[in-house]
């Protein structure tokens, strides 16, 4: 299938830092923008060309700009570009215009491109992107950063019926950062009421912007372009880069890549570990300890390296058929992370293709032990089958379910009651937080009813708590809170700010009517009610007349607020 599309293709080059900068060589660019399709002209390709053209100017690019290239031209000039580059410079190439994807691979679309009679012919007449790629390897210039923006424009003027899209590339360069202006296979909006695609516009703007590093420049163009399309585009990218690049370099580019580049390449670590990743993964977590950040995150790096070495062994040998090796590495990671209930199970599907029953019986105990209830029912189901064929695992079946090991053992690397207050003001001052946006309003209605005749007197005289209860209990409405999820899953909480023996978050109850008495955990306030609760699921229950008239069931999450605005 034919996939077409309009795009803005762009490669940048990491500077590694100020210190460096001397050694850097030249940087290049090449910036082509095409608008005079014979089939499909746009009206935004070449304008985007020229705002590139002058923000990487200004940030100190040599910069050819090429307007409606046709192929001889198009050919001509990345051939003298990639002819410029040598072992310390930076290369950066940009393209807007038409993008075509057949069969998975992205080609650039010159002006005097005719609609083909098949895919052969249409290769021959492109020029194919992996091919791009391969000549920039072959300069052996410094770094690389591809750059996606593709739009729904078709160029064959509608003939076929294709869809719009580029494909991610397979074979991007080493240390390089690629980035689409929307998800593989989506597509971008060419801004049909603006002079510039929404991506390269605030891409340009982002660039000339001083101190800012590529991240910051895509994190800063993601969010313009997601508010400007109503999050219909979101840009997306990968990244192999080991170094940082700026367009316009900071003053003090040491102090801010010890610090946020660590936290950077652990989160890209965590990336990798999500998508199974392992090689990569593994490869970040060396290089944040050898930067020696110091602190809890190195300490965070040390301690995961072991689990991800093991992951990452375990699969290579699981891909090979050494399925002994591999249940022996997948059991090393989870006694490594005793959450990785994942591994788990897959070092007892190693350890049964070995036929070493005993062994995956032994290890679906350990599950029992550590697991959730979900990681526990599904243990069991997998003993149940095995029941017929070893005794040991009948023996399992008929056990009680083992109690969960103390916490400290499933967090040995955390020091329970001394909060880590450099690694949060670290995050913080990289990553902000509006808490503000956490917070969350649900109504409660229930049944209007007379107000006690004298509600100071529901306390009782001297606040006696003992009369209070009695006087509810007879018939005054009054809401009661109480925990719903007694399980063995576990429920994180948070110290608040001053006091690490409060709870994680808090129910609010609010409301017009202020004489409406709350009971938990057999003590009463009136509305406005905070009350401080561990994480977990609760039931609000509307009691009248000794008699349950009503339940709402809410959910507190660690650290958040919920606030219930309960209504006559």
């Amino acid at each position: 299938m034919l996939k077409l599309a309009h795009l803005h293709l762009l490669f940048f080059a990491l500077i590694c830092t100020a210190s460096a900068q001397q050694e850097e060589g030249t940087r290049y660019a090449l910036v082509i923008g095409n608008n005079s399709y014979l089939a499909s002209p746009l009206q935004n390709a070449v304008n985007d060309a020229r705002i590139m053209d002058k923000a990487l100017k200004d940030a100190g690019f040599r910069s050819t700009l090429v307007e409606n290239a046709g192929q001889v031209a198009f050919q001509s000039s990345i051939g003298q570009f990639l002819s410029k580059l040598g072992p310390s410079d930076t290369a950066l190439f940009f393209y807007a215009g038409h993008g075509v994807q057949i069969e998975n691979e992205n080609f650039l679309v010159p002006v005097d491109f005719q609609p083909p009679d098949n895919l052969v012919e249409a290769k021959l007449k492109l020029f194919s992107v992996a091919i791009l790629f391969d000549y920039l390897a072959k300069t052996r210039h410094k770094r690389t950063i591809v750059v996606l923006d593709a739009c729904r424009s078709n160029p064959l003027g509608g003939q076929n019926a294709l869809s719009a899209g580029l494909a991610q590339p397979q074979n991007a360069p080493n240390e390089s950062f690629v980035v689409f202006s929307t998800g593989p296979g989506k597509t971008a909006a060419d801004n049909p009421n603006g002079r510039n695609s929404y991506f390269t516009e605030a891409l340009a703007m982002e660039i000339q912007k001083p101190g800012l590093s590529i991240d910051d420049v895509l994190t800063h163009t993601t969010a313009t372009v997601s508010s400007e399309t109503s999050s219909r585009q979101n840009p997306w990218h990968i990244s192999s880069l080991k170094t940082t690049f700026y367009f316009h370099t900071p003053l003090n580019v040491e102090a801010e890549s010890t610090a946020s580049m660590a936290v950077k390449w652990m989160s890209d670590a965590k990336r990798f570990e999500q998508r199974e990743e392992w090689e990569d993964a593994v490869d970040r977590v060396n290089q944040v300890i050898q930067k020696k950040p110091g602190g809890g995150l190195q300490a965070a790096a040390e301690n995961r390296l072991g689990y991800l070495t093991a992951r990452r062994d375990a699969q290579a040998a699981f891909d090979k058929g050494d399925y002994a090796a591999a249940a022996t590495a997948y059991e090393t990671a989870f006694k490594l992370d005793p959450f990785a209930i994942d591994a788990a199970f897959e070092g007892v599907n190693s350890y049964l293709l070995e036929a070493q029953v005993d062994q995956a019986v032994l290890l679906l105990h350990d599950i029992r032990v550590r697991g959730a209830t979900e990681s526990t029912v599904k243990a069991m189901k997998m003993l149940g089958e095995l029941t017929a064929v070893n005794q040991p695992a009948a023996h399992e079946v008929g056990s009680a379910v083992p109690a969960p090991p103390p916490i400290e053992q499933m967090f040995s690397a955390v020091s329970f009651g001394v909060p880590d207050l450099e690694g949060g003001r670290l995050i913080l001052a990289i990553t902000p937080v509006d808490a503000s946006r956490f917070v969350t309003e649900i109504e409660v209605l229930v049944p209007p009813v007379a107000p006690p005749a004298d509600p100071a007197a529901a306390t009782g005289a001297g606040g006696d708590q003992t009369a209070a209860m009695s006087q509810v209990l007879k018939g005054i409405f009054h809401l009661e809170v109480a925990a719903t999820n007694e399980t063995r899953d576990l429920a994180i909480r948070r110290a608040a700010a001053g006091s690490l023996d409060s709870n994680a978050g808090f129910l609010q109850l609010e409301g017009p009517d202020k004489q409406i008495p709350v009971l938990y955990k057999g003590q009463i306030q009136y509305l406005p009610a905070k009350l401080p609760l561990p994480a977990g699921k609760y039931e609000i229950q509307s009691w009248q007349d000794g008699k349950v008239v009503g339940t709402q069931e809410v959910e507190i999450q660690a650290g958040l607020p919920q606030i219930v605005t309960v209504k006559r």
